[in-house]
């Protein structure tokens, strides 16, 4: 296996994590709407949006930026499944 093999292994093993990661917050995401649509609870939280940015950059290192782009993402889509009311 060359090196550029090894390193697309590396990037498919990764992507595993990654799906499978994503997937539970998705499932998570889906119990907080109907939380928040059982208890009259605004999808919006600016505060909880920031605190969640500010925790995942603290292990970002050089790759802040990118991460909070990242994170912008997830969190809109996470306010569109929950607004799936």
């Amino acid at each position: 296996m060359n090196e550029l093999e090894r390193l697309r292994k590396e990037i498919d093993n990764l992507d595993k994590i990654i799906v499978s990661a994503y997937v539970e917050r998705l499932n998570v995401i889906k119990s907080i709407g109907e939380y928040k649509k059982n208890n009259n609870v605004k999808v919006l939280d600016s505060n909880r949006e920031n605190e969640v940015l500010k925790k995942v950059c603290e292990n970002a290192g050089e790759y802040k930026d990118d991460v909070i782009n990242l994170y912008k993402y997830i969190m809109d889509y996470s306010k569109k499944k929950q607004s799936e009311r």
